[in-house]
């Protein structure tokens, strides 16, 4: 027979989760209703994480109009220009917070 080193160190199955999982089949519960309530606040916790970026496209469009109006105060003759390129940044910004809460959605109901 070979025998094997005994390995000490942290390993990829000795995770929180998958322990308390462990727990739980050793225990012999037959319903997993507590397992379902820990995969059902994963995922709650999930989708509020990623609704942090969120905060950050509310910050981006703050800065982009606050910079379209120091832009027009300075040179009233490139309004419309500065409107335009402002517009622009607010989409691709928008388009991020979309991103995000498209991502919240997917964790919660996916």
């Amino acid at each position: 027979m070979v025998k094997h080193a005994a390995h000490n160190g942290p390993s990829i199955g000795s995770t929180p989760i998958r322990l308390i999982i462990k727990t739980l089949l050793l225990k012999n519960i037959t319903n997993f209703y507590l397992l379902n309530m820990l995969i059902q606040a994963a995922q709650k916790v999930g989708a509020g994480l990623a609704t942090f970026g969120l905060t950050g496209a509310g910050i981006g469009i703050g800065i982009i109009f606050a910079s379209l109006i120091f832009g027009i105060a300075r040179n009233p003759t490139l309004k419309n220009d500065l409107f335009r390129v402002a517009i622009l940044g607010f989409a691709l910004t928008e388009a991020i917070a979309l991103f995000a809460l498209m991502f919240a959605f997917l964790i919660l109901f996916v």
